[in-house]
C-alpha cells in the first residue's frame, strides 16, 4: 500500500517558486527550480538548492539568469559534473502576452564541478525547442526536446525529439518521437528498451513512447487526459508516473452532459498513477493545490522515492492563482 513517510516545505520566500528537478551529487542533494514573481513572468530565474541531510537547505547559485524568462530547469549528475538545463523564453514585444503572442526559447546548460561554481550558460541543441527531461544511459546523456520553427500564425503542436550528447553540452538528434509532444522524461528498462511519458502538444493526451535501440522506431499508446509534467519511474518491477491532476467539476470527465461543466478545473493535484496495459490507475495525491506538481524524483536504495516538487496548499490564492507565491517540498513516498 502506497504511504507518505514525511513531507517538508524546504523553499519559501514568497515569490513563486516552481518546476523543480533533484539530483544527488558528491554525496549532497540539489533541487533546481525556477524563481519568479508569478508562474509566467520576464524575471524568472533558474535557482539551485542543496542539503546534507534533506532537512536544512542553503542556496547553491543562480546558474542560469539570461535576460529572458528562464524555466523549467532541469539537472543529470555524472561523477564530476553537475548540468542544469534551462528554458529561457523572450517575447519580441515585451509588453504583449497570452499564448498567441510570438515567443523564442532558447535552451541553455551549465554544469559545476563543486557545487558552487558554474560555468557560463552555453546554448544547447537548436533555437525554438526546449531540452526537458534529461539523464544518462548508454555511457551517454539523454534529452527529450520539444518545440518547432516558429512562423508567425503556426499553431501546429510542438513535435517531440529524442536528442543525445556525449559531453553535456554538444547535443544532436537521434529520432522524433512524436510530432504532438512537449514535456516528456524517459527511462531505459532491465532490457534496454526506451519508455517514454509525453504530455500530449495539443494539451489533450498523455502518451507512452516505446522503442528498442537505436532509439529510432517508436510505438505510440495514448492513456486519455493529459498529465502535465509527467515523471516516469519504476518500482519494485512497477512502473509509475507523477505528475498534475486537473481536479474536474461536478461529473467528471466523462459526464455526457454540458461540456463547459465537464471542463471545469477546480483544482489541482500533484499525484502518483501506476501504469498497467489498459491504462493507468490513481495511487496517491502528495499533499497538493493550486499551481503544483513539476517532480523531481530520487531513488533510495530501500526503494522509497525522495520526490522535489511545487505547490500552494500552504497559500492562499485567488482565482488566479498562478499570480500568487508557490513553494518547494520534499516527500518521501513508499509505493
Amino acid at each position: 500500500m502506497a504511504e507518505i513517510d514525511w513531507v517538508r516545505r524546504i523553499y519559501s520566500d514568497g515569490w513563486h517558486n516552481a518546476f523543480t528537478d533533484f539530483q544527488q551529487f558528491k554525496g549532497r542533494y540539489y533541487v533546481c527550480f525556477r524563481n519568479g514573481l508569478s508562474h509566467v513572468s520576464p524575471e524568472g530565474k533558474a535557482v539551485v538548492i542543496a542539503s546534507d541531510d534533506l532537512a536544512g537547505w542553503s542556496r547553491a547559485g543562480v546558474p542560469v539568469n539570461t535576460p529572458g524568462d528562464d524555466r523549467d530547469p532541469h539537472m543529470v549528475a555524472t561523477e564530476d559534473r553537475l548540468f542544469v538545463y534551462a528554458g529561457s523564453v523572450t517575447r519580441p514585444d515585451p509588453g504583449l502576452t497570452g499564448n498567441d503572442v510570438v515567443r523564442v526559447i532558447r535552451t541553455h546548460g551549465v554544469y559545476t564541478q563543486d557545487g558552487e561554481t558554474w560555468s557560463d550558460p552555453v546554448k544547447v541543441y537548436r533555437d525554438g525547442f526546449w531540452l526537458w527531461g534529461v539523464g544518462r544511459g548508454n555511457d551517454r546523456f539523454y534529452g527529450l526536446a520539444y518545440g518547432n520553427v516558429s512562423t508567425e500564425g503556426s499553431r501546429k503542436p510542438p513535435e517531440l525529439h529524442l536528442v543525445q550528447s556525449t559531453d553535456g553540452l554538444d547535443w544532436e538528434l537521434v529520432s522524433v518521437v512524436t510530432k504532438n509532444g512537449s514535456e516528456a522524461t524517459f527511462r531505459i528498462t532491465a532490457n534496454g528498451s526506451m519508455r517514454v511519458a509525453i504530455r500530449g502538444g495539443d494539451e489533450n493526451r498523455f502518451t507512452l513512447a516505446t522503442a528498442r535501440p537505436p532509439y529510432t522506431d517508436w510505438s505510440l499508446q495514448d492513456f486519455g487526459e493529459v498529465i502535465p509534467s509527467p515523471f516516469l519511474v519504476e518500482v519494485g518491477g512497477a512502473e509509475y508516473v507523477i505528475g498534475r491532476q486537473h481536479v474536474r467539476g461536478p461529473g467528471g470527465p466523462d459526464d455526457p452532459g454540458d461540456p463547459a461543466v465537464r471542463d471545469h478545473i477546480v483544482d489541482r493535484r500533484t499525484s502518483i498513477w501506476r501504469v498497467e496495459s489498459g491504462g493507468i490507475v490513481h495511487v496517491l495525491d502528495l499533499p497538493s493545490g493550486g499551481d503544483t506538481s513539476y517532480a523531481g524524483v530520487v531513488q533510495q536504495e530501500d526503494g522509497s522515492l525522495l520526490i522535489s516538487y511545487y505547490s500552494q496548499h500552504e497559500v492562499e490564492i485567488g482565482e488566479k492563482h498562478y499570480l500568487y507565491p508557490a513553494n518547494i517540498y520534499m516527500v518521501r513516498v513508499r509505493l
